[in-house]
């Protein structure tokens, strides 16, 4: 079964956070969760599900329904990019409107523009440089953030042969956890282990890094071309 687009799959798929808990504590070998909690382990994978949002953001759809001489469209809050546009829906092969700028003197027509918020005070919106028909319905596929807001049952919708990221980065922030720990109360006065505590978080970051960019590296080549005019 296809997961690479993020969204939630079907078991045997369906992983929850706390079973990827359960996977960092062994990594940690803090089975008796001496040295991190339960929350702060969510915390460090809630944090590991939003940097990987940067890199891998997940698609969504939107069907927006026309309106007579309505021109921009409010598309969800999390939108961060918009991949395409169809209309009319349910054309075959499928109709596609193309992408142009909206100050190009050519925008009038079958093209659309995104004009992308910011901050919160508006959502981010599709401007049309056409009138479409009332009642016809606009697909827009868009990029967005993974749900990070996680609870121990919260299902997770990075996709599961990723999940090594995700745990890697935790095993990262809990390091960085440690070496934090020791700068502010000291064990003792010698600066060697604040020196292998610094080692070891660098370790691990690097260990993330090199599986992230392993998974951007095979993602080369195998995105979509949006057209700009």
């Amino acid at each position: 079964m296809a997961t690479g687009t993020g969204t939630r799959a079907a078991p045997p798929y369906a992983v929850t956070a706390a079973e990827i808990v359960n996977d960092i504590r062994v990594a940690l070998d803090d089975g008796a969760a001496a040295a991190w909690t339960d929350a702060e382990l969510l915390g460090f994978l809630a944090e590991a599900v939003r940097e990987y949002s940067q890199h891998l953001p997940r698609v969504g759809e939107a069907a927006l329904t026309a309106d007579t001489g309505q021109r921009r469209y409010a598309l969800p809050w999390d939108a961060a990019a918009v991949i395409s546009v169809e209309y009319p829906v349910g054309e075959e092969p499928p109709a596609y409107l193309g992408r142009l700028r909206y100050k190009s003197p050519r925008f009038e027509g079958r093209h659309y523009d995104v004009l992308l918020s910011h901050d919160l005070t508006r959502p981010p919106e599709l401007l049309l440089g056409f009138d479409p028909d009332a009642g016809e319905t606009l697909t827009a596929r868009y990029l967005h953030p993974h749900d990070s807001d996680l609870m121990a049952g919260t299902y997770l919708t990075v996709p599961a042969d990723h999940h090594h990221v995700l745990v890697q980065y935790v095993l990262f922030a809990a390091a960085r956890q440690l070496q934090s720990r020791e700068q502010a109360a000291p064990t003792n006065n010698s600066g060697l282990l604040m020196g292998q505590l610094a080692a070891n978080t660098r370790r691990l970051e690097l260990a993330w890094l090199n599986a992230l960019n392993r998974i951007l590296y095979h993602r080369l080549g195998a995105g979509e071309i949006v057209a700009w005019g």
